[in-house]
């Protein structure tokens, strides 16, 4: 009897013990330094779509022309070339270039000497020069002051004038749109041209790079073009 009731105290004892080493709180892993913990329920949730600037997209006022663009250029001896297409052509242009190119008139038609670095046209317009004063500086074609003086080219066909301006002086190079020179033709007359508006003298070519003169304008010539060459 004795020893059943030993036998009993002695399990009671081992099941204490055991409930006691349940109730207290077990080891736990260290959380390496610098990561968080895996919040439940996020796990491979999407990421929020990346917020971009505003792209802008060509300029506020697209109705606004370029702006000009004038670039000096020194040309040795300058002279103006009235320069006529062989037959059958028509097209008569006035060009700019050295002296010692005339030679290209022989060999090169039209619009191949239009893409030659040295060669340019006469500019048509009457600009003001950004930066100064319209009303007494102003951007004329060559024509102004070319000497009346007409010369054989040397391609049997054209003829040249020599510029009134010093070797050493600038003129003034316009990047403009092809279309107000590619009107000229030759006219009936022997010299000069006339202009015809249906016809494209200028084939190919988009774009041409217009030479002028600064003149220093009276306030009684203000556009007339007869004032005096700035060098």
């Amino acid at each position: 009897m004795k020893k059943h009731l030993l036998l009993i105290a002695l399990l009671v004892a081992t099941a204490g013990l055991d409930a006691a080493a349940q109730s207290r709180p077990g080891t736990r892993k260290p959380v390496p330094k610098g990561k968080s913990k895996t919040v439940p329920g996020t796990k491979g949730a999407p990421k929020p779509p990346p917020v971009y600037s505003p792209i802008q997209a060509g300029r506020a006022d697209e109705d606004a022309p370029p702006p000009m663009v004038v670039l000096k250029v020194k040309i040795k001896k300058p002279v103006l070339v009235y320069y006529e297409e062989p037959a059958p052509g028509k097209s008569v242009q006035q060009l700019i270039m050295a002296e010692e190119h005339l030679g290209l008139l022989k060999t090169l038609d039209l619009e191949h000497l239009m893409s030659r670095r040295e060669v340019f046209v006469d500019g048509l317009g009457n600009l003001a020069l950004p930066g100064s004063d319209v009303n007494k500086f102003r951007l004329l074609g060559t024509s102004a002051v070319a000497e009346d003086t007409r010369r054989p080219a040397g391609d049997g066909r054209s003829f040249y004038s020599r510029l009134k301006v010093p070797a050493s002086a600038f003129l003034y190079v316009v990047r403009e749109s092809a279309e107000e020179y590619r009107h000229f033709i030759k006219g009936p007359q022997k010299k000069g041209s006339l202009l015809d508006f249906q016809a494209n003298g200028l084939p190919g070519i988009d774009s041409v790079r217009a030479v002028y003169t600064l003149r220093k304008m009276d306030a009684s010539e203000r556009g007339a073009g007869s004032g005096e060459t700035i060098r």
